[in-house]
């Protein structure tokens, strides 16, 4: 196989893993909170939703921040 015939399969697996990941990695968690990385990306989403961001605290394994919108 020469780098023609490989390059649109290339070109389909960049597309595919590049839409599996979230642009403002905010995560829903099961209790209903919501966990964002910093506490810049928090609230820039809830100023996108029109609502201001309530701090709930440290994300397990303090991997991030845990918040609601309201």
């Amino acid at each position: 196989m020469n780098w023609r015939t490989l390059l649109p399969f290339a070109l389909l697996a960049l597309l595919v893993t590049g839409c599996s990941s979230t642009p403002n990695e905010v995560v829903p968690m099961r209790n209903g909170a919501l966990r964002a990385p910093t506490y810049t990306q928090a609230g820039d989403y809830c100023s996108a939703k029109g609502a201001e961001p309530r701090w709930l605290g440290k994300a397990p394994a303090e991997s991030g921040v845990l918040f609601q919108c309201n």
